[in-house]
């Protein structure tokens, strides 16, 4: 007998079911699969930090294991004496004995220190530089999205919250905690057996009460985090944007909302405070009624000595501290996991690969070739179908308005940002197919910003090359400099400070072009690096510079049309493509599109 057919309505409904149970699963497949990366990522940091300070770790965690031995051990001594004494059969002995104990405990305390401090500074340290690792091969329009201010936080909290989560986590739990616990229950077993029934039933009691108590806990240290949040966000900028929040008059309104942060972390601070009393409380209620308990045991078995008693309720702290410690220590775990997961996300973000494969660039003529190329800022296009020629060691400018796609083509051209169609040659060579670290080892890039880090003029100057005095001050006359070099106090070992705040930004520009004359590039680029300077400065630095560096291949973004003069070719761009090309002499006589540029910056 045939089965009835199901009607449209009834398949539909079917199909609704079978859709809404696929995307349960899909929603489910996709959570479990970001928290298996999730979990990959951060064991792959962990991992490779461990490695580099495994030997130390280990040396931290057997030196506590054995203070933590030695220190209980010498209270289980300290029966042994108790007894002797109360049966009058004490000895030299086992004084001796307890003295060494209590002496090597201490020595061993004090090595401590040493492991203690190399391994928490070094961790601290090693989670840092995993994220200058990533900014290695990070892939550049991911690094811009996530924003200098935001990653620099995001790192900063997240090598805090790893080495807590590895110090004050696992390995407080391995060296501290967990051999705490089991060596006081073993001790309390050898001085009698049925007692550690007594504890174990107490643990489960504790655990109880510390779960109901620590997630309110845990709410209120989340909250606080949120609050140190904003807090510390309205404290940075007011820091940072001194001119601005001033002339507008915005920092009375800055601190009214710094004060409502800082009440509400007092506030939930305070709470935390209450609910951690709460909870040692509790606890310690919990152990002084299994003290009781103890000794009403021992007054009416009548064959416990003196020493055992005190022995086992002194354990028994020892027993019952390590599951306070825990719990308390297992909240601020989740906390920092959170942190850290946030430091993972930029740690697994897209990297560049053709930094790392790709074909090695031995020698550079400095051909440069765009065929056709097209790129796309989220399917908008800012450039498409460019095609252009700079040849070897010719002197090339590109000009245009502001979004005319000139800083574009210079990410393109340095491998930054990667063109979706048509090639780009560099020596006949397409550019997708080369390693990028050895491309760079022949470009010279040089921005508006001009980068100067926090260190003196000479390491801004050199890096890390060594360049004899006297070649150094040649360049610094070069790019007008000798003025500024003539006031510092200690010349080239003179600190510029964060950011170079004791420079202009036309002296800050004029270091960075410094610098290339110390490269052996093949091919310089200049992005609007002199927009700071004034007309004569730039004249004279931009001559000394084309003149000087000579068999090169050199891109100009200008940001005055006169210092383009000279060069071999301009390429006027308009909206992504060439309007037109030429000498500066041609293009100014053409009465075109380079010339209303040239007009309208008069």
């Amino acid at each position: 007998m045939r089965e009835p057919k199901e009607s449209p309505h009834e398949r539909q409904k079917i199909h609704r079911k079978n859709c809404g149970v696929f995307a349960v699963h899909e929603r489910r497949f996709f959570f479990y699969a970001t928290l298996k990366n999730e979990r990959k990522i951060i064991m792959k940091l962990f991992k490779e930090v461990l490695k580099e300070n495994l030997k130390m770790i280990i040396f931290y965690v057997l030196i506590g294991v054995a203070i933590n031995f030695l220190d209980l051990y010498s209270v289980t001594y300290y029966q042994k004496i108790l007894d002797a004494f109360q049966f009058k059969t004490l000895t030299i002995f086992p004084l001796v004995i307890y003295g060494l104990l209590l002496v090597t405990s201490t020595i061993l305390g004090y090595i401590e220190n040493y492991p203690e401090q190399q391994v928490k500074n070094k961790l601290y340290l090693d989670f840092k530089l995993q994220a200058l690792k990533k900014m290695k091969t990070i892939d550049y329009l991911k690094y811009q999205k996530i924003g200098t201010g935001r990653l620099t936080q995001r790192v900063e909290d997240g090598a805090n919250a790893s080495t807590n989560i590895m110090i004050d986590f696992w390995l407080k739990i391995l060296r501290w905690l967990l051999p705490t616990a089991l060596f006081s229950l073993l001790f309390i077993y050898n001085v009698r057996k049925e007692l550690v029934l007594f504890i174990l039933g107490g643990y489960l009691i504790v655990i109880l009460v510390s779960n109901i108590i620590l997630k309110k806990l845990y709410n209120l240290k989340e909250n606080i985090l949120v609050n140190q949040e904003v807090l510390n966000k309205h404290l940075v900028r007011g820091f940072m944007e001194l001119v601005i929040f001033r002339t507008n008059k915005k920092y009375d309104t800055e601190i009214k909302v710094t004060k409502e942060g800082i009440k509400n972390i007092v506030n939930a601070k305070t709470k935390i405070k209450l609910v951690h009393e709460t909870f040692f409380t509790a606890f310690a209620f919990i152990v002084n009624i299994l003290q009781v308990l103890i000794l009403a045991y021992a007054v009416l078995k009548l064959d416990i000595s003196v020493g055992a008693v005190v022995t086992v309720i002194a354990l028994l702290w020892k027993a019952y501290e390590p599951i306070a410690i825990f719990n308390v220590e297992y909240v601020d775990y989740k906390l920092n996991k959170v942190t850290v997961k946030r430091y993972v996300s930029f740690l697994d973000e897209l990297d560049d690969e053709s930094l790392l494969i790709g074909k090695k660039v031995s020698i550079l003529n400095g051909k440069i070739e765009f065929k056709n190329v097209s790129f796309a800022y989220e399917n908008k296009y800012v450039i498409k179908d460019l095609s252009f020629c700079i040849k070897p060691n010719e002197k090339v400018a590109l000009v245009g308005e502001s979004g005319s796609g000139k800083s574009t083509i210079i990410k393109l051209m340095m491998g930054l940002i990667k063109y979706q169609k048509g090639s780009i040659l560099i020596d006949g060579k397409e550019l997708k197919t080369l390693n990028l670290n050895s491309l760079y080892d022949y470009v010279s890039y040089v921005s508006q910003e001009a980068p100067i880090f926090d260190g003196t003029l000479r390491e801004n100057l050199l890096f890390d090359k060594k360049v004899d005095d006297k070649k150094v001050l040649e360049i610094i006359k070069l790019v007008c400099l000798d003025k500024f070099y003539e006031k510092l106090e200690n010349g080239l070992d003179t600190e510029l400070g964060e950011k170079g705040v004791r420079m202009s930004g036309g002296e800050r520009q004029r270091v960075a072009l410094a610098r290339l004359f110390f490269d052996d590039s093949r091919i310089i680029i200049l992005d609007e690096a002199t927009s700071a300077m004034d007309n004569i400065t730039e004249k004279e630095v931009m001559k000394n510079i084309t003149n000087k560096l000579t068999n090169k291949t050199m891109i100009i973004i200008a940001h005055r049309l006169e210092t383009i003069k000279d060069v071999d070719k301009i390429f006027v761009l308009k909206d992504g493509v060439i309007e037109e090309s030429g000498t500066y002499k041609k293009l100014i006589n053409e009465n075109g599109y380079f010339k209303k540029l040239y007009n309208s910056k008069k």
